[in-house]
């Protein structure tokens, strides 16, 4: 049996031999070959889902294995392993696929073998003016309409040639005789058309169905209300998302911030330069907080240190850091929030999030998603299912209708 130790040693070893150094891969075209070669590796090596269940193709590490992994990750810089696919498509699979679906599309997404998109945002500037329908058809279904889709961002250009880190598949929200139901297309399929947005780095794709042929297996069987709450439901809860580390990162922030307040002075530097001290020290204590959840067990303490623990403190200081952010460089002088992740590569900016989160970008889509003309919010469906409401929800808005039309 290997020991947490021998097991440290051979991981980095491991990113040692299969990752070059920033310095080594700064040009998109050389970034975009080693991380094709990353992936290749983890997937050799069957470490690139180690956070799912054994029943998955998983390695059921514990979650301080799993912490320590993405902070060694995290270190060397290399491309996520959290992918899109992997933290939302994944578990949406395991909870409510099909059989055959799990069989197929787990072992390609764990196999690095397809890369997806997620298919739920109607484009703004659509000719359709109604969302995308999906409907019966002689051989099974037509997917009929366009999206504006967000891919795992694992391209680092796609004025780079087309190759296997393109999305090859995508899950398209439709609706089918006012039900919503959830497509698994290959984007290969005749009548797919998927076009890289301009100036988005391989993040955003406008993809067309055009009377595409749509199999049941390729119909997630959870459909309706019970569809847009699994969408929803934040990643993190579930169990087959990777821990987030995240002192590195946001030690790294930290020194840029300061280095550029100190080459760059103004008026507010010093109460600025002062509460960046104060989030130095929040630093060191979330660093021993993350010591005391890796120590192995002992007399003193028995039991680790829950998970949750760190994540709670790493974001109330990524609060903090957003803060000095934006008071140092002002409103305007800051990226928009979806350009600092448009793609999960590259180094760490003072001016921008240093986690490459992945899940952090498809919650900014499922958030569009709620306010867009679907008219559904995340959180009233999340509470109606909770609260078992959702029949007596529908009841009360009929009623309201059936009196403003009588009015």
């Amino acid at each position: 049996m290997v020991t947490e130790v021998q097991w440290q040693q051979q991981a980095q070893a491991f990113i040692a031999r299969h990752w070059p150094s920033s310095a080594g891969a700064q040009h998109p075209a050389a970034m975009h070959l080693a991380s094709t070669r990353w992936f290749e590796a983890l997937a050799e090596q069957g470490w690139s889902v180690p956070h799912w269940p054994s029943s998955a193709g998983g390695l059921n590490w514990t979650k301080q294995r799993l912490y320590q992994w993405q902070m060694q990750c995290q270190r060397a810089q290399t491309p996520p392993i959290d992918t899109l696919a992997m933290s939302i498509i994944a578990p949406l699979l395991m909870s409510h696929g099909s059989a055959q679906q799990c069989t197929v599309l787990l072992a390609e997404i764990a196999g690095f073998q397809s890369h997806w998109c997620l298919g739920l945002l109607e484009p703004v500037d659509s000719a359709a003016h109604h969302p995308t329908l999906l409907a019966d058809s002689a051989d099974g279904w037509s997917l009929t309409g366009s999206k504006r889709a967000l891919a795992d961002g694992l391209l680092s250009s796609t004025e780079l040639p087309r190759d296997a880190l393109w999305p090859n598949r995508i899950l398209c929200l439709a609706l089918h005789d006012g039900n919503w139901m959830a497509c698994l297309v290959p984007t290969q399929r005749q009548g797919v058309v998927c076009t890289p947005v301009a100036n988005a780095r391989g993040r955003w794709f406008h993809v067309v169905f055009d009377d595409v042929a749509v199999s049941q297996e390729e119909i997630l069987p959870l459909q309706g209300e019970g569809l847009l709450a699994a969408l929803a439901t934040p990643p993190a809860e579930q169990s087959a998302v990777l821990p987030h580390a995240s002192s590195y990162g946001l030690e790294a922030q930290l020194g840029l911030l300061r280095a550029d307040l100190e080459a760059n002075p103004h008026e507010d530097s010093a109460a600025l330069l002062s509460e960046l001290n104060e989030a130095q020290v929040a630093l060191r204590g979330l660093q021993a907080l993350e010591t005391r959840a890796l120590a192995p067990a002992s007399p003193q303490f028995p039991q680790p240190l829950p998970m949750s623990v760190l994540n709670i403190r790493s974001q109330d200081l990524a609060q903090k850091i957003g803060a000095l952010q934006l008071a140092s460089f002002g409103y305007y002088a800051l990226p928009k929030s979806d350009g600092l992740l448009d793609h999960n590569l590259g180094p760490v900016d003072p001016r921008g999030n240093s986690s490459r989160d992945t899940a952090l970008l498809a919650s900014q889509a499922l958030n569009a998603l709620a306010v867009s003309a679907y008219g559904w919010d995340p959180r009233d469906i999340l509470a109606r299912e909770r609260l078992g409401l959702s029949e007596l929800s529908a009841g009360l808005l009929d009623d309201e209708a059936k009196r403003a039309d009588e009015s």
